[in-house]
């Protein structure tokens, strides 16, 4: 079988079944799984399915609109899990950091085991998980308008306070990762969050695998310019290669 009819066979299986595995595609067109995986990143490179683990999806399966952060709490529980802890373990006593809104990020802080720190957040949720956290951590919350979907404050007024600040390292998260794109739903968190990376010594980005090869409305940095992805195991080695060549990949 041509490379030309296999693409068309594996979108009409995607479009048909909402999600096909990389076995259940190798077994049907009767190639190998890196044959598969090779493939499947081809077509989610040109928007044609979403790439997730073990297999894809159909992209007009996702949420046209943001999840609030309730919701995104119920996603990806296990891996996120996964990724606060290793995130955790890049953190040294008595640091300053920078974290960013994100359902991880509040698990990152939740899980934090070091006794002096000193935490800066524009993010509400992520405030109140450092807060009930065991250790006394030293808070700083950063005010200005608040988007109550995200529940982060952004804009003029956090902009300029993060400005005046420096961290020893700053942590995001995304909405989606598309090649060095570092995207996120809205212009101004992502500039929030921009300015924090920026006034930071190390920069890291959180995300779990289903938001590699996925990419929102508003591009906030460069994945070049940060000094490691974080994400989980369940990575496609394929994957992990193509992102290795923009940064430090830990998983």
């Amino acid at each position: 079988m041509l490379k030309s009819e296999r693409l068309k066979e594996i979108l009409q299986a995607v479009s048909t079944q909402k999600f096909v595995t990389v076995d259940e595609l190798a077994k049907v067109l009767d190639v190998s799984n890196m044959t598969i995986r090779r493939d499947l990143n081809e077509l989610a490179k040109s928007d044609k399915i979403l790439r997730v683990h073990g297999g894809a999806q159909l992209i007009s399966d996702q949420s046209k609109t943001e999840k609030s952060y309730k919701q995104k709490r119920e996603i990806h529980g296990k891996e996120k899990i996964e990724i606060a802890k290793r995130a955790c373990n890049l953190i040294q006593e008595n640091e300053s950091i920078y974290v960013g809104p994100g359902t991880t990020l509040e698990l990152m802080v939740a899980n934090l085991k070091l006794k002096h720190l000193r935490i800066v957040t524009n993010s509400l949720p992520v405030f109140e998980a450092a807060r009930n956290n065991m250790n006394d951590y030293d808070l700083i919350m950063i005010g200005g308008s608040y988007r109550r979907i995200s529940g982060a404050f952004l804009g003029a007024l956090a902009n300029a306070e993060l400005k005046t600040m420096s961290f020893s390292i700053g942590f995001v998260g995304v909405n989606g990762i598309k090649n060095n794109a570092l995207t996120t739903a809205n212009l101004e968190e992502g500039q929030t969050e921009g300015i924090g990376l920026d006034h930071s010594q190390m920069k890291f980005v959180v995300a779990d695998n289903s938001k590699l090869n996925h990419s929102d409305f508003h591009q906030f940095y460069d994945l070049n310019d940060v000094d490691g992805l974080i994400t989980n195991r369940g990575i496609d080695p394929e994957v992990e290669k193509h992102y290795s060549q923009y940064t430090t990949v830990y998983k």
